[in-house]
């Protein structure tokens, strides 16, 4: 007979293996829209300056030239003050923990002088 634990267990386990093999499948299943295809993000080019921030440890954002901010994610030089030339994809689906502009992705980057 099994303890009142030992099914606790059982239905943790049974519940994470479930979850465990639904994640991969839900972007199959938020895409409903039959014959929808997935489009691909555009890649933007900018110029500005990187903003060393100190927000939630340590944030870095991109002062581009057209007046907007970016939070940068990927390899890039972490220094503050560095003009750089970017390359990169805009995430406009997901949220950060710094919150100090819109997700950019870092594909390329060169350093002005």
């Amino acid at each position: 007979m099994m303890t009142k634990l030992t099914k606790t267990w059982v239905a943790v386990i049974g519940a994470i293996l479930a979850i465990g093999l639904l994640l991969p499948l839900l972007p199959v299943l938020a895409n409903t829209s039959p014959g929808a295809t997935p489009v691909k993000p555009a890649t933007v080019n900018l110029t500005g300056t990187i903003k060393k921030l100190a927000v939630e440890g340590t944030c870095y954002q991109l002062a581009a030239d057209n007046g907007k901010k970016y939070e940068l994610m990927g390899k890039f030089p972490k220094i503050d003050g560095t003009r750089v030339q970017v390359s990169g994809v805009a995430k406009s689906d997901m949220v950060t923990i710094c919150q100090v502009g819109q997700p950019l992705q870092v594909k390329t980057v060169k350093v002005i002088k």
